[in-house]
């Protein structure tokens, strides 16, 4: 599987849900000072423009490196050290797929002006994946350990709620002191077959995805949104509002 995410490297899909709703703040770069402390109709439809078109850069940027959809028909790869046995890994990729991933809909873009505030929602109906055969090997030191996987996993309805709180100044143009983001993820769908050293996880790794996952997103949704609306906010300060 670590295979299969290597073709996801880049700048553009790098964290891409937390980059995706800093995103949705960095037009407000465009208006570097207001002379009124109150933003026009006007400016804010310029704002909320310029972030539609952004996101959907992003999309279409998924789609040019080939990653929606994603196929790979059949690939091989192989490591070893000068000495194989200390260490070596090889893997067969048959017929993988997935899609959904650039197709963002974009719920709600919009600027309350007395509030000071840009409210968005932003939904990724479906995400899916499949593969008819991902099959790895790995030795350390003589040992050998093999697996083999094959299935789909579907996600449906990811959605993004949340808001960001700007400030305007003659001085300091615009500034945004907090952002409030709320992940929603309706449902994940595993049905994979997975065997190890001949031996069949399958049900497990199917509870994990299905139950254990959602599970702990829900449990822990505070703290997983607060972290997000900092990092959000962290990456808007840094690169959209210096």
């Amino acid at each position: 599987m670590a295979v299969v995410f290597g073709h996801l490297k880049g700048t553009y899909i790098k964290m891409r849900a937390v980059v995706l709703f800093a995103l949705f703040l960095c037009g407000a770069n465009a208006l570097p000072e207001v002379a009124p402390q109150m933003m026009s109709e006007r400016q804010a439809r310029i704002i909320t423009d310029q972030v539609i078109e952004d996101i959907e850069d992003i999309s279409q940027a998924i789609r040019d490196m080939g990653l929606d959809p994603l196929l790979i028909e059949h690939d091989i790869y192989d490591y070893e050290l000068p000495v194989p046995v200390i260490f070596n890994a090889a893997a067969e990729l048959v017929d993988i797929r997935s899609f959904g991933l650039s197709d963002i809909v974009i719920e709600d873009m919009s600027i309350n002006i007395l509030q000071s505030r840009l409210d968005f929602r932003v939904v990724l109906p479906h995400i899916h994946f499949s593969a008819k055969k991902a099959k790895g090997e790995v030795t350390l030191f003589g040992e050998t350990l093999t697996a083999e996987l094959d299935g789909t996993v579907d996600v449906r309805n990811i959605d993004a709620v949340g808001h960001a709180n700007y400030l305007l100044g003659l001085i300091s143009g615009i500034s945004i002191p907090n952002v409030d983001v709320e992940l929603i993820i309706s449902q994940i769908t595993s049905r994979l077959q997975l065997t190890i050293q001949g031996d069949d996880y399958s049900d497990d790794i199917n509870d994990f995805i299905n139950k254990t996952v959602p599970g702990k997103l829900d449990e822990f949704s505070d703290e997983v949104n607060e972290l997000v609306a900092m990092i959000v906010l962290d990456i808007i300060n840094e690169n959209y509002l210096n």
